[in-house]
């Protein structure tokens, strides 16, 4: 029996880093344990946690990407925003682009890929004996192992290429905020919220991030 982790509690903690998405997806990953959607949570973390590998390997290098990508086109250079420039890259690949640039170790690399069949799990009566406390392990894992770590820059790249590598924008984070889920995960946390909304107490109102989120 513990407590929730900060990563949940409180996101916007500065020790972590984070930007207005990832801030978020972890918000409603806390409010989704709250009213016991346990399997939605994990969208939510997942969400937050693919967010930050993207985030890692963008400020390491994009250059360096392309050296181990399959098909480099799958990323797009051109766009300005987060969610757009990986649109088409595979999410589980992105966890061992992010090993093998040694952005992450092997430790966090395990508990990202855990994550991630946990979160991709089909089997309802396994879903069903998901707890908080299941979630709240992951979450501390991710948070002491992945989260806490300083962004790593490539040392061999000269300051101007540094500087030319992607910086976030205003309006780049902005897109990144108010970009419409449109993957089948966040359909299904989307429309779980509303049907809790629509069976639930109406004294018991949903907070007012997820509306913003979904």
């Amino acid at each position: 029996m513990f407590n929730a982790p900060e990563l949940l509690n409180n996101p916007n903690n500065t020790n972590f880093n984070l930007q207005e998405s990832e801030i978020y997806s972890f918000k409603e990953a806390n409010e989704l344990v709250n009213i016991e959607k346990y399997t939605y949570s994990l969208f939510a973390i997942w969400n937050g946690v693919i967010i930050n590998l993207q985030r890692r390997i963008e400020n390491f290098g994009i250059e360096n990407l392309f050296t181990i990508m399959d098909d480099k086109s799958n990323f797009n250079d051109k766009a300005t925003n987060l969610k757009e420039r990986w649109l088409n890259v595979n999410e589980y690949k992105i966890i061992d682009y992010a090993k093998n640039l040694n952005i992450i170790n092997h430790v966090a690399h395990d508990i990202i890929t855990t994550l991630y069949w946990m979160k991709s799990n089909n089997n309802e009566d396994e879903n069903k004996g998901l707890n908080r406390y299941e979630i709240y392990a992951i979450t501390y894992l991710l948070e002491k192992n992945l989260i806490l770590k300083e962004f790593k820059k490539d040392l061999r790249i000269n300051k101007i290429n540094t500087q030319n590598n992607f910086k976030r924008r205003e309006i780049d984070r902005y897109n990144d905020l108010n970009l419409v889920p449109q993957t089948h995960q966040e359909m299904l946390l989307r429309s779980s919220i509303e049907a809790y909304k629509k069976d639930g107490d109406e004294d018991n109102n949903m907070p007012s991030f997820i509306d913003k989120y979904c």
